[in-house]
């Protein structure tokens, strides 16, 4: 699967990307992801972004065994790399980031890095039963992240289905649209209150859809709530190639996805939850 997505903060285009999804019949899966700063961003920081991953697709969520994460352009490197071994990190190196006070954040322990995957395995969808991939199974699940430096939960909770409709020749099919609550657990420093109260009703949500008939999904459109406006990351192409990734359309059809088509049928979803 190849798709392009195209992000853009209160509205104006501030980055696009190229993601790469590659699945194998054993259930082996490779990605790889490239973005770079693009409008009137590129302006003030002009800075890309590569990120790759692989893993094995088993139903519930992804078993992650490589991740790798590099941003470019800014003043210092920052790159991460680690491995995986039985659903925990075996082996990670990350450059030290500058921070005014690191003793500040809360300590990433040994306990803190095992029974997680990798930040792209969070957004890989694995059903066992192709048949669940339009149901509420998709979201109603706590995903636990380890990006390097801070582990996480992301809390999803199914929100609606919905119809994407393309325009002719484009993609148009079910999608789901997941609530997300994101929860830090270690690696972060302590939130203010304020902080706190923002991070609990920010709106998050993610709007997937199946690859295929594989069982997989991925996501279509991203929309997070941020101070300076709405970060919207939605797809201008889908598309599904080879004989196993099958389109939702015919075998080998290509399903390319417009933004305009998801704006109408993906609304914004708030996940409130009291830590």
């Amino acid at each position: 699967m190849e798709a392009t997505y195209y992000a853009t903060l209160g509205g104006f285009s501030i980055a696009s990307g190229n993601l790469t999804f590659m699945l194998g019949d054993s259930g082996e899966y490779r990605a790889a992801l490239g973005a770079q700063v693009s409008g009137f961003a590129a302006l003030i920081a002009n800075r890309s972004a590569e990120a790759s991953a692989s893993g094995r697709a088993v139903p519930g969520s992804p078993s992650s065994r490589s991740y790798s994460m590099a941003i470019n352009g800014g003043p210092i490197a920052n790159e991460v790399n680690m491995t995986f071994s039985g659903g925990s990190v075996a082996s990670v190196r990350a450059t030290e980031l500058r921070s005014s006070n690191p003793d500040a954040r809360i300590p990433v322990t040994a306990a803190h890095k095992q029974g997680v995957i990798d930040p792209l395995a969070a957004f890989v969808v694995t059903m066992g039963n192709p048949k669940d991939v339009l149901t509420p199974k998709v979201c109603n699940r706590t995903l636990r992240v380890f990006d390097g430096r801070v582990r996480y939960d992301l809390r999803l909770v199914y929100g609606a289905k919905t119809d994407i409709q393309g325009q002719p020749g484009s993609y148009s099919g079910p999608a789901i649209i997941c609530a997300v609550n994101y929860r830090p657990i270690a690696g972060f420093r302590p939130l203010t209150p304020e902080q706190e109260k923002y991070e609990r009703n920010i709106e998050f949500s993610i709007t997937f859809v199946p690859v295929g008939t594989t069982g997989v999904m991925l996501p279509y459109r991203v929309n997070i709530g941020t101070p300076a406006g709405l970060l919207v990351v939605s797809a201008s192409r889908f598309e599904v190639k080879g004989t196993r990734l099958g389109s939702t359309a015919s075998q080998g059809e290509t399903a390319a996805a417009a933004p305009e088509a998801v704006a109408s049928g993906a609304p914004l979803l708030r996940s409130n939850d009291n830590r």
